[in-house]
């Protein structure tokens, strides 16, 4: 056996394996650096859906700090450190500790994000791939994580 065949072997799985999912480009959020997003991304589950989807769907890499992406293509995406929003008359869903403020429901891709916290998250779901219930689920534990400063009631 050729020297380099291990080394090309191993070059030729990374880029299969990079082929199969690039990197989700998404913005970074204003206050991404903020250290509560930190801990928000770490928390967040590898995968959104096992229970209710036939296939659930993977965390993939992201091109901006304090994000995530879930799918391929991504259809869950999640922005830390963006503005607080104030109080509002718009949608608040509460999931577990969470408060969410409905932004937008636009072909089927809800845009959330979360009301009292600090720094606040925001979430864009594609209802059509998973429900908004599942998402958000798997995804509040992480943003209770955050500093609770008011709440929708």
């Amino acid at each position: 056996m050729p020297r380099n065949r291990p080394l090309l072997v191993v070059a030729a799985a990374a880029l299969a394996l990079a082929g199969c999912a690039p990197v989700v480009n998404l913005p970074a959020a204003e206050d991404a650096a903020d250290p509560g997003c930190a801990s928000v991304v770490v928390s967040l589950p590898e995968e959104l859906g096992a229970e209710s989807l036939p296939e659930p769907l993977e965390r993939r890499d992201t091109s901006s700090q304090g994000s995530a992406a879930y799918g391929d293509p991504a259809s869950v995406t999640l922005r830390c450190g963006m503005p607080e929003p104030a109080p509002s008359t718009e949608r608040c869903i509460t999931v577990g500790e969470v408060d969410w403020l409905l932004l937008g429901q636009e072909d089927d891709v809800w845009t959330l994000v979360s009301y009292g916290r600090s720094p606040a998250t925001e979430v864009i779901i594609d209802t059509k791939v998973t429900s908004s219930s599942s998402a958000l689920e798997a995804i509040s534990p992480a943003v209770a994580r955050t500093e609770l400063v008011r709440s929708c009631e």
